[in-house]
């Protein structure tokens, strides 16, 4: 089931454990993604077979740049951060992006069959549906409707990185950081009568 490309045990990463969860609890959950809305019933059901439910604490890294991209995660609960490393004895990580429920993990390593090209690491605790890479290759097979779907998905987070190339480029250190706060303002912030208040976790 597992296929050749697998990752190494995740039970081998600090702070993660996979979860037994019946079937239709795990078929009720991949139906709240966004992402896969209004797709076919045996397109679920075919997921829902294939996928592990891994728990992430907080601080833990579910992969790094350059190890092998054996999976793709659904992001059921939590927040992660995307981000790459400038390496050596004085290493600084680049954030790439921060995402949270119903974001995909992975997927365009995987379906590349390549390294992956950045680390993802939890902010929160999180919960997340695995599915090993040949077994979401043989359920895209088999559902065309759900290919398209996920090579969208995959679109749409290259125009993302296509903005922050963008960014980096184009503005300066400060006015990235403003519209960085104004990003997290927007998506987590709460009204208060002293303004617009989020706790980042970064």
């Amino acid at each position: 089931m597992y296929g050749e490309n697998a990752p190494p045990s995740w039970a081998r990463l600090p702070g993660a454990r996979c979860r037994a969860v019946e079937h239709l609890t795990k078929l009720e959950g991949l139906k709240e993604f966004e992402l896969l809305e209004g797709l076919e019933e045996g397109f679920f059901q075919a997921l829902a077979i294939s996928a592990e439910v891994l728990e992430l604490g907080a601080g833990t890294t579910l992969y790094r740049e350059g190890e092998p991209s054996g999976a793709v995660y659904f992001v059921r609960e939590g927040r992660a951060k995307l981000y790459r490393s400038s390496g050596g004895p004085k290493a600084r990580d680049q954030i790439l992006g921060v995402v949270g429920d119903g974001s995909v993990l992975g997927l365009g390593a995987a379906l590349e069959g390549r390294p992956q090209s950045q680390g993802a690491t939890a902010l929160t605790d999180c919960v997340l549906y695995a599915v090993f890479r040949d077994d979401l290759f043989d359920v895209m097979g088999r559902f065309p409707g759900g290919a398209v779907r996920l090579n969208r998905a995959l679109a749409a987070r290259a125009r993302e990185l296509e903005d922050l190339v963008g960014d980096l480029v184009f503005r300066s250190a400060p006015q990235r950081v403003a519209r960085m706060l104004l990003n997290l303002a927007t998506e987590e912030g709460r009204v208060t009568k002293r303004g617009v208040v989020f706790e980042p976790s970064l």
